[in-house]
């Protein structure tokens, strides 16, 4: 066992420069990868806290006009978003397109049954078209049937995550009822009911089966969300005109955000663009990171190749070595064991002296760069430290196989 030991510490004395080599280019690998990953962290935390709120989103929640009366309540509704209004607004120079979501205009109301319990409660309903929802539509299924407006199962229904975490948070925490797993909402059947409520009733109301189709957090109501067409013709069957609740309106791009925004004012509407990222800036956003991720897989590809080519010359360079101690009975595995744990540790040690490296570099960094509305971040996750140290030790591990593969196939039982 001592002598096991021996030979395993001779190893690790064995070919210095080659070992130099090899911690130089594990050192610099875990450098220039921790510094790309803090790099990243400050660049999506700079883009999350300034360009959120300074550079408006490309999209313009559209909402009918405010009502106004000096008592609490109105007969009015405002000014209404109907068809005429979403030609408008598709005519306006700089809008991309226009998503109308409609109201339905009658009372409903929705009963779910769950074994022996039975739940009742009024709620609005609204239709939208197919390609504003259609990322939450689970399978081609569901999306086939919200294009039909029906379903073999009855009307296929999204429901607002809002109305989830209102449902979790509030009547089944209250009420020690189940919660609701939104991803496995999809295929839940319930009835609904159109033109009556707990308030009132019209002539001719109906009930009709429904199918959940998925959720959605593109419509923030207390209410589900139908097929645009079968809206339309419930509207139609009690005498409705459609109109809609709001339209999001997606600009062509940033320079004409405050010209729509002007033109829809005059029009009579109220506006929100709220904080959210717009689609050029998450662009951005997206192409910064991809480039560093790629960076990062260079840097690690490089120093694995490195790795690989010197372990060969380090392997060849000490083959009359290995075939002493074939002669003097060390098996191939102990051969193989000796120069692994040797690659191991000097992954392990380089990996040690890289984050080691960085954190010295950090007190550097913080006193030599100082943009104004600009906090660095430059701690380092205690799992990434992990995850970069057992990455330095198995990388240069792996890198050595071909070079051992090929000394015992070719080299190391020769004369």
């Amino acid at each position: 066992m001592i002598n096991k030991i021996y030979l395993i510490i001779k190893e690790l004395g064995g070919g210095k420069f080659i070992s130099f080599v090899v911690f130089c280019v594990i050192l610099l690998s875990v450098v220039s990868i921790l510094s790309f990953s803090i790099l990243s962290d400050n660049f999506n935390n700079y883009i999350n806290r300034n360009f959120a709120s300074s550079i408006p989103p490309d999209e313009i929640k559209v909402k009918p006009g405010e009502s106004k009366s000096i008592f609490l309540f109105s007969t009015g509704s405002g000014k209404e978003i109907n068809a005429s209004t979403i030609k408008r607004l598709n005519s306006i120079n700089g809008v991309a397109k226009v998503d109308p979501v409609m109201a339905v205009t009658v009372p409903s109301s929705a009963t779910i049954y769950f074994f022996s319990f039975q739940y009742r409660t009024d709620l609005i309903c609204a239709g939208a078209s197919y390609k504003f929802v259609e990322s939450d539509l689970k399978n081609k299924e569901m999306k086939d049937a919200w294009i039909k407006g029906t379903h073999e199962k009855g009307i296929p229904v999204l429901v607002p995550k809002a109305l989830i975490d209102s449902y979790n948070n509030g009547l089944a925490a209250a009420n020690g009822l189940p919660e609701i797993i939104p991803d496995r909402l999809s295929g839940l059947k319930f009835k609904l009911s159109f033109g009556k409520s707990s308030v009132a009733s019209y002539e001719g109301a109906f009930d009709s089966s429904s199918v959940v189709s998925g959720y959605t957090d593109k419509v923030n109501i207390t209410g589900l969300v139908i097929p645009l067409k079968a809206a339309q013709d419930i509207n139609k069957k009690f005498g409705k005109t459609d109109r809609y609740m709001f339209a999001l309106v997606k600009v062509k791009d940033h320079k004409n955000i405050e010209h729509v925004k002007s033109q829809i004012k005059k029009m009579g509407y109220v506006i929100e663009t709220g904080e959210s990222l717009s689609a050029e800036i998450i662009k951005l956003k997206t192409t910064v990171n991809a480039f560093i991720l790629i960076m990062m897989t260079l840097v690690s590809t490089l120093a694995a190749v490195t790795v690989a080519l010197c372990s060969v010359t380090a392997v060849w360079g000490r083959i009359d070595y290995y075939r002493i101690l074939r002669t003097l009975g060390a098996s191939k595995f102990f051969i193989a064991l000796t120069i692994l744990i040797k690659f191991a540790v000097m992954g392990f040690l380089a990996s040690v002296a890289g984050i080691y490296t960085v954190n010295i570099m950090k007190g550097y960094a913080a006193a030599a760069i100082t943009i104004p509305g600009v906090k660095l971040m430059l701690d380092i996750s205690r799992n990434y430290m992990v995850f970069i140290l057992t990455a330095g030790t198995v990388i240069p591990v792996l890198s050595s196989l071909p070079a051992i593969i090929r000394m015992f196939a070719v080299k190391l039982d020769k004369n």
